[in-house]
């Protein structure tokens, strides 16, 4: 998968970590046997903008778009983003503080100075800033490198003091501010506004429009995901008191028509956006929407609580749709909520943006978690547990919880895991990283973000699954859960090996027992006793009871078979023993073809409607040559693995 020539751009070292083999295979795979699971059960990495991509102050839109396309190409799909209402430019900003309307304007509270010309580089894993233009916290500065400087004049900023000749600038404390503006190499200034250093285009808007091309580069059967946003909003700062608390604002300085953060979103995710209106309307009657399916593609039973209207319809308050259906069926990959709102913000009435963005408290629910020194998890876990049904003791939805500090190398072992994220996800929960990783940011070196990324893998293990052996039918085709030396994950193994399976009861998602008798991977089902299944684990959680089930087993280090072959096609993971690779024919050549979702020729389609009779035929062949990559279910194309 490369980068696309718009805002979506990030360094080949990101997208190695996430979209090569095993790895690219190996992601691809969990979320394929999650699909029928509903979304609010999923465990994927969540992390904090501010920390991954702002943590020194430096507010700068390349370096931003770099660490931004870093994390999206990484493969991490939550993020946790402060979002800044500047009242003076009518902008929702990532910026803390107010920017001049016009950066070369004088204002009456700050004058705007210049300073040199500087040089914004983001281009490597080593780019930075110029960080001798920032005003950071005295226990940053002992961190800053003077060797990475990039400023192409050395000067010192006006009416600012150095403390050191590699140590940024440490604005005066006057009773008034100043502004002082760096022009750029390429594009606009850098102003540094007290301990800010912000350029005007980094914006919400910026950060949207972003994440739009990640999803139209990233729009393929393989490759897709949803994204998750979960919005905090704040006052800026204002120009007068850049450093100090931003001030309440009154109704004249809040968003007007047309400015509101709902409209923001739609402005550019509004075809792919999954509503707060969508989540009421489908929960309203499931019987046209989440059960309007072809019944493989039903969703798994147990999640949540339904009852019938007196319509007669079926009705649910809680429950969330699968992902197989958003992103295959309504073709939408975003969410987007309201966190926190600042005590600045109080008079914006967010209500108004319900419609389309989420009620505080709705994609996230805070869950406290203990740790040992090990990165054991002591408290917390919603396993171990006795409850094989989803009680409000097991009910795992949407929890999230922040791992202790990390400490990790700068180029990470990504087959280690970091232990106290991976025990969060083993125990059903989110990990939230709300801390900068190996003393850097995304932008500057994502692979200490990949490393965390790599930790909340919960079923294979590391290096798996391994590429089909040259030569047999069944050797390297069938996966089973080992407990030496990976405890708990899966690996590849010769399908025509007797080993015991994996039995679930589908209408209790934690209910396993491992079969008493063994048989080769064609005869498993067999082995698990009505009205038990053979199955692969669907969730973080479900792997977690499912492997405790084998440690208690009488043979607790002999492998067992879960659910899931690649007998069809290599690299092509399915569940069934007559599963059908949903990417590719089994006598396609090309292995690694990746499929365009069925929205991308749906308008070629229209566009071929009014298109001459000859440009009409080109387009169906080229319609005929890609339709040859998919597999139609139930009328909508499917993304995953049938089950």
């Amino acid at each position: 998968m490369s980068p696309n020539n718009n805002l979506y751009d990030p360094d080949q070292a990101a997208l190695n970590t996430r979209w090569i083999q095993p790895w690219s295979e190996a992601f691809r795979a969990q979320r394929d046997v999650g699909l029928r699971v509903p979304i609010d059960f999923h465990t994927s990495a969540a992390v904090s903008l501010t920390q991954a991509c702002f943590v020194n102050n430096q507010f700068e839109h390349n370096a931003f778009m770099k660490c931004f396309s870093n994390l999206l190409g990484v493969g991490i799909p939550r993020f946790e983003v402060n979002v800044y209402w500047d009242a003076l430019r009518s902008v929702w900003s990532l910026c803390p503080v107010q920017l001049p309307k016009d950066e070369g304007e004088v204002q009456n509270d700050a004058p705007v100075v210049s300073g040199p010309t500087i040089s914004v580089s983001t281009g490597t894993a080593n780019a930075r800033v110029p960080e001798t233009t920032a005003t950071m916290p005295q226990v940053l500065r002992v961190r800053q490198d003077s060797s990475m400087l990039s400023v192409v004049a050395s000067v010192s900023p006006p009416v600012a003091d150095q403390t050191s000749s590699s140590a940024p600038a440490a604005t005066s404390a006057t009773a008034q501010a100043t502004v002082i503006s760096f022009p750029t190499v390429d594009g606009p200034p850098l102003l540094q506004i007290g301990r800010y250093n912000c350029t005007s285009q980094t914006t919400f808007g910026l950060l949207t429009g972003l994440l739009e091309d990640f999803l139209q580069e990233t729009a393929t059967t393989t490759g897709a995901a949803i994204s998750f946003l979960n919005l905090n909003i704040y006052a800026a700062a204002t120009l007068s008191d850049p450093d100090g608390p931003a001030p309440r604002l009154t109704s004249d300085q809040l968003p007007q028509s047309g400015d509101t953060l709902s409209q923001v979103v739609n402005g550019n995710l509004s075809h792919i956006l999954y509503s707060a209106s969508n989540l009421a309307d489908q929960r309203r009657n499931l019987n046209s929407s989440w059960y309007n399916v072809e019944w493989e593609n039903l969703p798994a039973h147990g999640y949540y609580q339904t009852s019938k209207n007196s319509a007669g319809n079926i009705v649910t308050e809680s429950g969330w749709p699968t992902e197989a259906l958003m992103e295959f069926q309504e073709f939408k990959r975003v969410i987007v909520s309201f966190g926190t709102v600042d005590e600045s913000m109080a008079a914006y009435n967010i209500t108004d943006d319900f419609q389309d963005i989420f009620p505080p408290d709705t994609i996230t629910r805070e869950r406290q978690a203990l740790f040992a020194t090990t990165g054991e998890q002591i408290s917390g876990c919603f396993f171990p547990s006795s409850d094989v049904k989803v009680t409000s003791q097991t009910n795992s939805s949407f929890a999230r919880a922040s791992p202790p500090s990390i400490g990790i190398d700068a180029n990470p072992d990504l087959n280690a895991s970091i232990a106290s994220v991976a025990n969060l996800t083993r125990c059903g929960i989110i990990p939230f990283l709300n801390q900068s990783l190996a003393g850097t940011t995304a932008d500057k070196n994502p692979l200490p973000y990949a490393a965390y990324v790599h930790s909340t893998l919960w079923s294979w293990a590391p290096g798996q699954p391994l590429n089909v052996t040259q030569g047999s039918s069944t050797d390297n085709r069938c996966a089973v859960m080992t407990n030496s030396p990976h405890s708990g994950r899966w690996e590849v193994a010769d399908c025509a090996n007797r080993y015991r399976a994996a039995c679930q009861n589908p209408q209790e998602p934690y209910f396993w027992e491992v079969s008493s008798d063994t048989s080769d991977f064609s005869n498993a089902e067999a082995l698990c006793r009505s009205p038990l299944q053979f199955a692969v684990p669907h969730t973080a959680l479900q792997n977690a009871h499912l492997h405790a089930v084998l440690q208690r087993s009488s043979e607790p280090d002999q492998p067992i078979y879960v659910n899931l072959n690649q007998l069809g096609t290599a690299d092509c993971w399915v569940i069934g023993i007559n599963g059908t690779c949903p990417y590719l024919q089994s006598t396609d050549t090309n292995r690694t073809r990746i499929v365009v979702i069925p929205t991308v020729a749906a308008v070629i389609i229209f566009l071929c409607a009014a298109l001459t009779f000859f440009i009409k035929c080109a387009s169906n062949r080229r319609e005929d040559r890609r339709g040859r990559g998919r597999k139609m279910a139930g009328g909508w194309v499917y993304e995953g693995v049938p089950s």
